[in-house]
């Protein structure tokens, strides 16, 4: 489930509760304000919904927060709300919708987080035509555009201190998980209930997260979320391995995890190819 749907899902989870206690449902805003929590201990995702319209409606902040949560939480793709702070309610998924966001991703393919696509395009080229004469000859157009428009010194070294290149590995890591896999005759998952590890919860936010960066229209931030996928692809790349160890038999965790990876593939390669970077299949 992306911000998106997830904004909708609780603004019509809001609608009920002020619909059942006789609430004017016009004191709802046009959007629930669903965004990713700074701190991923504070959940996976979280709403404002609540704490604005709260005074619209004399009830206080976290009353109407609490309706909301019992609200929510009978629903399919929400596993937890919690009231936090002052009237915020802070979200989590559960695995039915981590694998609706991930089929998401896996069905749309090119065409994922496409909307203001075109906005993210026109001005990362802007910036490569308004770019210092002989910049893109001398580093390549890969260096050269991915400075651009991170607001960046040039960085052409290959190593994982340098952003792009860094991204260009994991899109690259995973080109060649998924070839492996292809080998070993496994076959992308459709279920990611086995998916335990917090790493592999805050990788689905994460590449749920790319359409509304990509909506901002601002090719800077679509840098910035890339190089924060990248950070989650890692982390779990590192901890929890995707292929067979030596003679292991293959698990549905196994398939589950490949369907992380070829999400992050698809969201990697979609977001370089806005910025007009390459995603190399080797490296």
């Amino acid at each position: 489930m992306t911000p998106a749907l997830l904004d909708d899902l609780v603004r019509a989870a809001a609608c009920e509760v002020l619909a059942v206690r006789g609430l004017d449902l016009a004191a709802l805003p046009a959007d629930a304000g669903v965004e990713r929590p700074r701190n991923p201990a504070h959940g996976e995702y979280a709403t404002s919904v609540a704490l604005r319209t709260a005074g619209r409606v004399g009830v206080a902040p976290r009353e109407l927060a609490g309706w909301l949560a019992d609200a929510l939480v009978r629903r399919p793709e929400v596993a937890d709300a919690e009231v936090a702070g002052p009237g915020f309610l802070n979200l989590r998924m559960t695995a039915a919708g981590r694998s609706a966001l991930v089929a998401d991703v896996l069905a749309a393919g090119d065409d994922y987080g496409r909307d203001g696509a075109a906005a993210v395009e026109e001005a990362a080229d802007l910036l490569v035509r308004t770019a210092p004469a002989g910049l893109v000859e001398a580093v390549g157009v890969d260096a050269a555009r991915y400075a651009l428009v991170r607001g960046r010194a040039v960085d052409g070294r290959r190593t994982a201190d340098n952003p792009l290149f860094r991204i260009q590995y994991a899109h690259a890591r995973a080109a060649a998980l998924i070839r492996n896999a292809a080998e070993l005759g496994i076959e992308v998952g459709t279920d990611l209930q086995p998916l335990a590890d917090p790493r592999e919860g805050e990788s689905v936010c994460a590449i749920g997260h790319f359409p509304s960066v990509v909506a901002s229209g601002e090719p800077h931030r679509v840098a910035r979320y890339l190089e924060a996928l990248t950070d989650a692809f890692f982390d779990v790349h590192d901890a929890c391995p995707v292929l067979p160890v030596g003679d292991a038999d293959v698990t549905d965790l196994h398939r589950a995890r490949l369907a992380l990876v070829v999400a992050a593939r698809v969201v990697l390669a979609n977001g370089l190819g806005l910025l007009g970077v390459s995603a190399p299949e080797r490296i």
